[in-house]
């Protein structure tokens, strides 16, 4: 029951300091239908269940649930930069330079991003589903970071966690309408089948990255059951991925 599976990615590997982490479902304690590691305490689930399943995560992590920063994650392109631990109202990204505070995101199709600037020691942590890639959340978030924190393109290290991936993602005109037709596949009369993760991309890459500096999870969390939850498969009972980023105080 506790084999947790968390995801890293390379590019922050040689960062010792720097913890960050992608939860998947494997692993923890909620029952059906939310089985394994609902981290979301705005579900259904058995509250003590999802407490139990995030001391268990932040513990994996090696950090404390008082060290970390909840956005209330509204679909907004709304950014904060953030100080202490704590839950920010009407928020989807967060940006900090501090040491042991750590930036969290929960999601259960839409897209996490983690944002590492190497020379300034400055992280972020932007939810993006359609909503937030039609308003450039991710690319707002990362000109925040070069206002704020003299932050160059050059020295950011960018991992797109997984999400809802095309080939299950089909969404209606009016959505699509949001959207450059390069990202859209016609599917049935008036339904369009949307590339978020590509939008994401490109909005980074737009920012000046280079794409040596992104990395990004493909697998599809809809078609994935066994590993991600998803609301878009599960509707109501679904339960929620958190994905983390921050740095020690003994940065090196």
């Amino acid at each position: 029951m506790n084999n947790l599976e968390i995801k890293t990615f390379n590019l922050f590997k040689p960062f010792p300091s720097l913890v960050h982490g992608l939860s998947t479902r494997k692993g923890g304690f909620s029952k059906s239908p939310y089985n394994g590691l609902n981290l979301g305490l705005h579900t259904d689930d058995d509250k003590d269940a999802v407490l139990k399943n995030r001391k268990m995560y932040f513990k994996a992590l090696n950090i404390k649930p008082d060290q970390l920063v909840f956005p209330e994650q509204v679909h907004s392109d709304h950014i904060a930069i953030v100080n202490e631990p704590g839950i920010i109202q009407q928020c989807d990204a967060l940006i900090t330079n501090r040491a042991d505070l750590f930036l969290s995101v929960q999601t259960a199709d839409c897209f996490p991003v983690l944002i590492f600037d190497t020379e300034q020691k400055a992280a972020a942590i932007v939810h993006s589903g359609w909503r937030g890639a039609a308003k450039n959340i991710t690319g707002k978030t990362i000109e925040k970071m070069k206002r704020n924190f003299n932050s160059q393109s050059d020295n950011l290290l960018i991992a797109v966690g997984a999400g809802i991936q095309q080939s299950c993602y089909q969404v209606n005109k009016k959505t699509a309408m949001n959207f450059d037709e390069k990202y859209l596949l016609p599917d049935t009369p008036g339904h369009y089948k949307l590339d978020v993760q590509a939008v994401i991309i490109d909005q980074i890459l737009e920012t000046g990255v280079r794409p040596e500096n992104i990395e990004r999870d493909t697998v599809c969390t809809h078609c994935n059951e066994g590993l991600y939850f998803s609301y878009r498969r599960n509707k109501n009972n679904s339960g929620r991925m958190m994905s983390v980023i921050g740095f020690k105080n003994n940065f090196v």
